[in-house]
């Protein structure tokens, strides 16, 4: 066998068991929290509020942290929430703000970052 062959096969094996070992994975080392949707209104108290919709479509429950970071009123404000979704669930986490809605000036356009915690260990 020449070493071009051998090598070939060497590589064509190790290509199969990294492609088996992606099929055999339990998912458990895997980020499976999403941001579903997200919107902006007002609360019952007329305060703004930002509610931002976080799936779990996974077989297992799931934390993280969500950080919303926006610009009010031209200073930048980050809102931290704690979450936590049991397997195959959705909850909606709502994020007010000591704004008026209606007196809300300028614009207001968050960006949601989603950290999922290492639960394993």
């Amino acid at each position: 066998m020449n070493r071009r062959t051998l090598l070939g096969r060497a590589a064509a094996a190790a290509g199969a068991s990294l492609a088996l070992a992606g099929c055999l994975r339990d998912g458990e080392d895997e980020d499976v929290l999403e941001v579903a949707d997200s919107e902006f209104g007002e609360d019952d108290e007329g305060y703004l509020q930002y509610v931002v919709t976080v799936s779990n479509p996974s077989d297992r429950a799931a934390s993280g942290t969500l950080y919303v970071n926006s610009e009010l009123d031209g200073n930048p404000i980050t809102k931290v929430r704690e979450v936590s979704l049991d397997p195959h669930s959705t909850q909606r986490f709502a994020i007010t703000y000591d704004v008026k809605f209606d007196e809300l000036s300028g614009s207001f356009s968050p960006e949601v970052d989603l950290q999922e915690h290492d639960d394993s260990g």
